[in-house]
């Protein structure tokens, strides 16, 4: 998410979405309360990441091929609907490579770069 990289299991997931009715919110739902969550805190993914984590599930669950998100903020308080959704599939092998990076550096930037950068040309909105 954003500039980085969350890794996921089955159980995290679940434990994730827990307590939560997700069969009838849809794709384009989520993206509207990433809008709203990150129009409050354009950061949300470094200041709130259990936050975030949360709405990575989300988008995973109702979108299982998408694993990349970015929410474009311009400023903290904007209206949601300034926030910008940018969305893809990443590979495998590119998001391992961006995690061992993550995990050598500690510092996400470079993702952001490289996914939306490059591959970002072809995410949908």
């Amino acid at each position: 998410m954003n500039d980085w990289v969350m890794q996921f299991d089955q159980k995290a997931m679940v434990q994730d979405l827990m307590g939560h009715n997700i069969r009838t919110i849809t794709l384009p739902q989520v993206l509207v309360l990433g809008q709203e969550l990150y129009a409050g805190d354009p950061q949300l993914h470094l200041k709130q990441p259990v936050q975030a984590r949360k709405l990575a599930a989300l988008v995973m669950a109702k979108e299982p091929s998408l694993n990349a998100v970015l929410f474009v903020a311009p400023h903290a308080g904007c209206n949601p609907k300034d926030v910008t959704v940018r969305y893809c599939s990443v590979g495998y092998d590119l998001l391992a490579q961006l995690l061992k990076l993550q995990e050598m550096h500690k510092n996400g930037a470079w993702a952001n770069r490289e996914v939306w950068n490059k591959l970002g040309r072809q995410a949908s909105a």
